[in-house]
């Protein structure tokens, strides 16, 4: 009896997961420049990012380095390239 909801259950769950992944569907239109599109959104985020972010090097039991992004300072520059969200 018990095996029979288990097929019922991963459906609930794929689809429900389904639905929620579809969620997140902001878009970004270049108000400057109306002809670019999403590769061109892709390099400015790129450049913004690198622009705005740090190697930091973390000592421990293993030396290592991250990168750290100020998030708040690329979102500024793509806004100063003309980006803005958009809703569909």
């Amino acid at each position: 009896m018990r095996s029979c909801c288990l097929p019922r259950a991963s459906l609930a769950t794929g689809l429900l997961l389904a639905v929620l992944g579809g969620c997140d569907s902001t878009q970004y239109k270049n108000a400057s420049h109306p002809n670019y599109g999403d590769a061109d959104y892709k390099s400015d985020l790129a450049q913004c990012r690198k622009q705005n972010s740090k190697v930091v090097a973390v000592s421990g039991y293993d030396d290592r380095s991250e990168i750290h992004v100020d998030e708040a300072k690329s979102r500024s520059c793509m806004t100063e390239r003309g980006w803005q969200a958009i809703s569909r």
